[in-house]
């Protein structure tokens, strides 16, 4: 004798699953493809999904809690998942900023046709760390100013070239 329900009466001549259907699922007597079988049928079926929670409402209300509190393990979860995409925010904004100082230095260096004519080593001790930082960020603020100040530069160009234009667009509409 099986401990389990046998599928081949889990559904009408309908396609609906019958009431000893229903009650095999609520109480878990159906094996593993009989479960999976219910479990779509349910998914697409209003009828069935009505009468299985009707079923289910009708239990004791003993029945009807989880068997243990699921909200710890779900916070717990969250702060993993939380954590993880922080995680990953702070990675990304380090690889940015390493592959931007990385492209900086390649072009505070030179480009690769400055490669071509290798530059004579010098005889002299090289430079520290900290002078070859120094450097490297007061370049960095060069470049970054210069390219402020191009863009001022270019936008009070534009500014101008629109107050002309508005100036000169109320002189012909006053003639």
């Amino acid at each position: 004798m099986s401990l389990y329900f046998d599928n081949e009466k889990l559904f009408d001549a309908e396609g609906h699953l019958t009431d000893d259907g229903l009650y095999a699922l609520k109480d878990g007597t159906l094996d593993d493809l009989g479960a999976l079988e219910a479990a779509e049928h349910l998914s697409f079926c209003d009828y069935c999904l009505l009468r299985y929670t009707a079923l289910i409402d009708a239990a004791p209300a003993c029945l009807q809690q989880p068997m243990r509190d699921l909200i710890p393990q779900v916070q717990n979860l969250m702060r993993l998942r939380r954590f993880r995409i922080l995680t990953n925010r702070y990675v990304s904004a380090a690889a940015a900023v390493v592959l931007a100082f990385a492209l900086w230095n390649f072009t505070a260096l030179g480009s690769p046709r400055d490669v071509t004519a290798p530059a004579p080593r010098q005889a002299g001790p090289r430079p520290s760390f900290g002078l070859w930082w120094d450097d490297t960020v007061s370049g960095f603020y060069d470049g970054l100013n210069d390219t402020l100040h191009n863009f001022t530069l270019a936008a009070e160009n534009s500014l101008a070239q629109l107050q002309h234009h508005e100036q000169s667009g109320k002189a012909a509409k006053g003639d």
